[in-house]
């Protein structure tokens, strides 16, 4: 995904120090980028990237043998890991260990301290408000404008307080985990023309369905509407630079 390359150095950083052939598990791994990033960095490490939807895995293993990296990708859920206890030397998730409708955050906090050797470096991002991504800070208001109230789900709701700034790292100290620390991250990322950026925020995720149920003619309101929203983003190149935040957090076991 476009929009999360940004957060790879911040992510990485705290685990790019293991020694040679330290086991690095990302959780909720989706297809991956962050496990292919890390690969390309270090290729000495052995990286596993682990997610519920064999889909998005085979994507993964498509974009790992392409590029010749030594990723294994497991289908396991992060709420009973299929990994013994103490035999991960670092954890990393971009958006995916605390995401809401996954697993219970506390469990998930819990089989990540089990598996994470004593010492151990977990590093994640989560989003912690719905405004502060730009896929659904646009495309939820795009789509309100033209749907009657009450047809788009009130998402903002299951982030209201399981996400709240110092929820997370509630679950992570009740897990056991030391040394938690946690900042905001800020980024841009750049979409090269309106295409690119319609085709991802109207034809991915949790609102390519409601961008679906859209007759032909709303379908053409929403590009118009989404066109004027993102205008002030536009670049001299005449692509869009669009700002996210995020929490990045890090911790130990």
């Amino acid at each position: 995904m476009r929009l999360l390359a940004g957060l790879a150095d911040p992510l990485l950083a705290p685990v790019e120090g293991l020694p040679k052939g330290a086991h690095v598990v990302q959780l909720a791994c989706g297809t991956g980028e962050l496990s292919l990033a890390l690969a390309r960095r270090r290729l000495d490490l052995r990286v596993t990237a682990i997610d519920v939807n064999p889909t998005v895995l085979d994507a993964g293993r498509a974009g790992a043998a392409a590029q010749n990296l030594p990723v294994e990708f497991r289908t396991m859920s992060m709420a009973g890991l299929d990994l013994a206890d103490g035999s991960v030397d670092a954890i990393i998730s971009r958006m995916g260990m605390f995401l809401p409708g996954t697993a219970p955050f506390d469990v998930v906090a819990r089989e990540a301290a089990r598996i994470l050797r004593r010492g151990g470096p977990l590093s994640i991002a989560t989003w912690s408000d719905l405004a502060d991504s730009p896929y659904t800070r646009i495309g939820l208001s795009v789509l309100r404008r033209l749907l009657p109230e009450g047809a788009v789900p009130d998402m903002e709701v299951v982030f209201s307080e399981s996400a709240r700034p110092g929820a997370f790292e509630g679950y992570l100290t009740d897990a056991g985990f030391l040394d938690i620390e946690a900042e905001w991250f800020q980024w841009e990322t750049e979409y090269p023309d309106f295409e690119a950026w319609w085709e991802f925020d109207a034809g991915f995720g949790a609102l390519k369905p409601l961008f679906d149920s859209l007759s032909a003619g709303q379908r053409a309101g929403a590009r118009e509407v989404m066109a004027d929203m993102i205008e002030e983003h536009r670049t001299p190149s005449g692509g869009y630079r669009l700002p996210a935040t995020a929490r990045v957090i890090t911790a130990r076991r």
